[in-house]
């Protein structure tokens, strides 16, 4: 009796053999899951814990650098937030960190090791001079001390001794860094080859598998794929919304069956779709007959036609209502807009009033030249206005001049300016004063009673930083005092700086304070300098840093030499190559003279 393969029997056999070709490939990915694993482990146990661990290290150095520069250049109290932050980070945080580090190493090499023990070595160098100015700065009053002044900014400042010490130590973690990334790579790269080769066996496979699928599908084909092709394209065809030219051959089997059925369907949803297309145009009044009572679709084709007719009365309405509400807020939308733009051309009009204003009230050039013939100023401000401003006059035989910078820029600062200008004059030209000095304990009182009327709900914390000269032309005895506002006087080459006040014009109330007056005797060709903080302030350069008052002065002692007009263009000059595309800072103010 000769054996019938059916259509059965043939998917069966090509499953198996698809069966036995996978189970296969399950063993083999399993040898190589388990070799992953073991480097896996490796990884996660030690290399990617140690990274983990020294990336915190390093940012916690980070940190604690920043904040201990912080401590040295910023004036705070013992129990500011930065400073209490600095404690909790070298007391608490880093020990915890370098004893994870120690467990972690236990298991490194011992190259490793000894790069590890050498980087705590610098750390210790680097947190004693991290106590060095933490023991130099143990309160509020210790800024106040010229000599710590001194030493704390040589200490901190950018490229200071803090900073090269600190880029040691990065250094060497950078390195420790780059050794356990290169092992945890070298670990991947090992797994990454066992994938390889797992890939290479399944890919033959994969192959076996399509040559038996193709021996299975040929057998298929003729027996089901063929017919179901067919009926296949009638489907597609009603899928793209079209029907088909002619009716599908029915057969006497399974699939004629389905043929049948299909060609009932496609009759169906031809009716269908006429009624469809009546009630689209409009027409809700079209009829249209069910398949039978159990058609879910006819009947609902009959109920929207009915819901259509009702909602499209209910949208007109609707529409004409939402009509008039668009227009409406159009119109006040435009109406706001207007309003805007009102608004916004008078702020602009009375900021660019407020500056012709501001300008009136500052000397003008053939003032300076006439009591200080060889001098110049540099005056940039900010933005429209400015918070700082420059002060000339002649009262007493002497001539008196100023570099103010008030409190912030823009209009704030120019309203802090205005109340300065006003308390210089009354100072000066009411009162009678000439003396540097007392100048500032005037001026003091008159901007302290000016901005703390109401001391009992609020202080506000506005001042001036200024330096005050006063220059006597008969005996070329220059008087200076100032506050915050140094003074630079360059004489032979060699520049000598003269200390100002640790303290702001108008945030306290001076009468226990001891003002500080320089008096200076300058020589033939002295070059003086008095300045607002902008100029050092400015970012730029190549790494985007602050000009910084080291290069400040380095610029001045290259240009002391040339005619004061020459001075101002060379200063202007500099700057902007140092800004390049930098946006401008803070107000930004120089005045020179020579004697």
């Amino acid at each position: 009796m000769k054996v019938r393969i059916t259509i059965g029997r043939k998917i069966g056999l090509g499953f198996g053999l698809f069966i036995s070709f996978a189970l296969f490939v399950v063993v083999l990915t399993n040898r190589t899951l388990e070799q992953s694993r073991t480097m896996n482990e490796r990884i996660n146990a030690v290399y990617s814990p140690s990274v983990d661990a020294l990336v915190k290290l390093r940012n916690l150095l980070l940190n604690a650098h920043m904040l201990i520069k912080h401590w040295a250049l910023v004036e705070s109290i013992p129990n500011a937030r930065e400073k209490s932050t600095l404690v909790q980070l070298t007391s608490r945080d880093l020990p915890r960190l370098l004893d994870q580090i120690d467990t972690l190493s236990g298991r490194w090499t011992p190259d490793e090791v000894a790069l590890m023990s050498r980087i705590y070595g610098e750390m210790d160098r680097l947190f004693a001079m991290h106590d060095q100015i933490k023991n130099m700065l143990p309160g509020l009053e210790s800024y106040q001390d010229p000599e710590v002044w001194i030493e704390r900014i040589e200490l901190a400042e950018e490229g200071g001794p803090l900073d090269e010490r600190m880029d040691r130590v990065q250094s060497d973690l950078d390195v420790l860094l780059a050794m356990h990334e290169m092992k945890r790579k070298q670990l991947n790269s090992g797994m990454i080859r066992g994938f390889d080769s797992l890939k290479f066996f399944v890919l033959y496979l994969g192959m076996g598998l399509v040559a038996i699928g193709a021996v299975v599908a040929v057998l298929i084909v003729r027996g089901i794929v063929q017919p179901v092709h067919r009926l296949r394209g009638v489907l597609a065809t009603l899928g793209r919304g079209a029907f088909p030219e002619r009716e599908i051959e029915v057969r006497n089997d399974e699939i004629g069956e389905m043929s049948k059925a299909l060609n009932g369907l496609v009759e169906g949803l031809r009716r269908t779709t006429e009624f469809s297309h009546a009630v689209a145009a409009g027409d809700f009044t079209s009829e249209y007959r069910p398949l039978s009572e159990e058609d879910v679709l006819g009947h609902a084709l009959l109920k929207m036609r009915d819901e259509l007719g009702e909602r499209e009365r209910v949208l007109e309405q609707k529409v004409r209502e939402r009509t008039e509400e668009v227009v409406r807020q159009k119109e006040e939308v435009e109406r706001q807009s207007r309003k805007v733009v009102e608004l916004y051309k008078n702020v602009t009009d009375s900021i660019r009033y407020a500056k012709r204003l501001q300008e009136s009230i500052l000397p003008p050039e053939r003032r300076i030249r006439e009591l200080l013939p060889e001098s110049f100023v540099l005056y940039r401000p900010k933005d429209i206005v400015s918070g700082d401003f420059y002060w000339v006059d002649h009262e007493g035989g002497k001539t008196l001049f100023a570099a103010v910078d008030c409190t912030g820029h823009g209009v704030p600062g120019a309203f802090m300016s205005l109340v300065g200008h006003n308390g210089i004059n009354r100072a000066v030209k009411e009162q009678g004063s000439t003396s540097p000095a007392e100048v500032l304990k005037r001026l003091n009182n008159i901007a302290f009673e000016a901005l703390h009327k109401d001391r009992d709900q609020f202080l506000v914390r506005d001042g001036m930083d200024m330096a005050f000269c006063a220059l006597d032309p008969s005996t070329r005895v220059l008087e200076y005092a100032g506050a915050n506002c140094p003074l630079y006087l360059i004489r032979n080459g060699d520049l000598l700086q003269f200390e100002p006040n640790k303290l702001s014009v108008g945030g306290a109330e001076l009468s226990a304070q001891q003002i500080i007056e320089h008096r200076i005797q300058l020589e033939p060709g002295d070059a003086v300098y008095i300045f607002s903080d902008g100029y050092a302030d400015q970012f730029g350069g190549p790494k985007g840093k602050k000009f910084l008052y080291r290069r400040f002065r380095d610029l001045l002692l290259r240009i002391h030499a040339s005619p004061m007009d020459r001075q101002k263009g060379l200063l202007q000059e500099a700057l902007g190559e140092w800004k390049g595309a930098h946006e401008q800072v803070d107000d930004i103010l120089v005045m020179g003279m020579r004697a």
